[in-house]
């Protein structure tokens, strides 16, 4: 939970240094803006990583609850790779299983086509 609020909260800052405007003429305007941009860019990541971290923790407790928020975010990116180089769908099963299981954890098939549409649906 503590590091749910820590997340939110870093969103929240974010998300309220995008309200201050920028102060800036000419050159440091675009600077500015592109600051800015990247800034907004990172908050909504932050925000995906945050929607996929909490979903896999409800849905499936069992898989999450030895690892980090950082940790689960790091295996679906992993997983997204795969995805993207057009691994087929027993490969991205396996990708699943290297990512996510633990000690006294399997994934069968139909957890890691969850996981898989999981992924994919935050943003993959």
């Amino acid at each position: 939970m503590n590091r749910r609020f820590r997340t939110i909260a870093a969103s929240i800052a974010v998300a309220a240094l995008l309200t201050v405007p920028a102060c800036a003429n000419g050159d440091d305007a675009s600077d500015a803006s592109e600051t800015t941009t990247n800034a907004a860019a990172g908050a909504v990541d932050a925000l995906i990583d945050l929607a996929f971290v909490s979903a896999l923790r409800g849905q499936y407790p069992d898989i999450a609850a030895d690892k980090t928020d950082e940790e689960l975010v790091s295996g679906a990116e992993s997983v997204c790779e795969d995805v993207r180089d057009g691994d087929d769908t027993d490969d991205l099963r396996d990708s699943v299983r290297d990512e996510f299981e633990s000690d006294g954890v399997e994934i069968d098939d139909a957890r890691a086509d969850a996981i898989l549409n999981l992924i994919q649906s935050a943003g993959c």
